[in-house]
């Protein structure tokens, strides 16, 4: 996957669309349930942490790719404390499943602010803005060197998981798509995605089948 591929493809396609859809078509609702406030900011974690990746060049840490994203990218750069990111929301997130503080979706600044008996709070919906707004200065910024040494890092080990449980993976099950019985054809409405790039399952079935 070259750098422009990887630009429009995978930053100005999965990861900003992925945004756009899950902040518009799940808006969010004052004291209602399915807000998704916990994985949106996950996600945009995970991007911030995943992209900080490539301006570096490696597979750093979160503090060291996050850092160097925010930095280079962030026009509110000072409102986000990296160890609070990583110690109260990210790991909170990813290892407990709730923030070690709170989540809003209020479109508040700053990003990071705090409330009397919850202490920090994360407001995703600007967070989401923010990274949204972000990722023209990354495309700028990310260098076809750093590009390549990053990717070819990430391929490398993708490959190695892949060799390591070969005997697991080839042992699996092949997946089955299931239809009404009067359907004779089937695509699926999103195949599986990946390196490098979306796979589309289309079937023929046995016409006989009534």
């Amino acid at each position: 996957m070259d750098l422009d591929t990887f630009h429009n493809k995978i930053v100005f396609g999965w990861i900003k669309h992925d945004l756009e859809r899950m902040r518009t078509e799940i808006p969010a609702l004052d004291g209602a349930v399915g807000n998704i406030n916990f994985p949106l900011a996950l996600c945009v974690l995970a991007y911030i942490e995943y992209l900080g990746g490539f301006l570096l060049g490696e597979e750093g840490s979160f503090t060291n790719n996050a850092t160097e994203y925010i930095d280079k990218c962030f026009t509110h750069k000072n409102e986000y404390p990296i160890d609070i990111l990583r110690d109260i929301f990210r790991n909170g997130l990813a290892h407990e499943y709730f923030a070690r503080g709170a989540i809003s979706r209020n479109n508040l600044r700053p990003v990071v602010y705090k409330q009397s008996g919850i202490g920090a709070i994360l407001d995703v919906e600007t967070l989401v803005m923010d990274f949204l707004d972000s990722l023209d200065k990354f495309k700028v910024q990310l260098t076809e060197e750093k590009y390549q040494k990053r990717m070819s890092k990430a391929l490398d080990e993708i490959e190695r998981f892949k060799t390591k449980h070969k005997t697991l993976i080839d042992s699996l099950r092949e997946g089955q798509i299931y239809r009404s019985p009067n359907t004779r054809t089937t695509t699926l409405s999103s195949g599986a995605s990946g390196y490098p790039g979306p796979i589309k399952n289309t079937t023929t079935l046995d016409p006989s089948i009534k």
